[in-house]
């Protein structure tokens, strides 16, 4: 079993408040793509979409709510 990788709560984390990948990777002082493959991973590692498209924002899953509680 693999240790989980922390640094993708920070990245959930600043797209739950950011809204957006582009803001969410400056806040992080990332790159885009940078955080597109974060994001990406995320959504591997939990089986959920976490943050689907609506507009020209994302809009949080239960599960991301859910995830981002604890």
């Amino acid at each position: 079993m693999s240790k989980p990788d922390l640094n993708l709560l920070f990245t959930l984390n600043a797209l739950l408040s950011e809204g957006s990948v582009a803001a969410a990777a400056r806040r992080l002082q990332l790159s885009p793509s940078a955080m597109s493959r974060s994001l990406a991973r995320l959504r591997q590692v939990t089986g959920d979409p976490l943050l689907v498209r609506a507009g020209r924002g994302l809009v949080p899953t239960p599960r991301a709510l859910e995830l981002n509680q604890h």
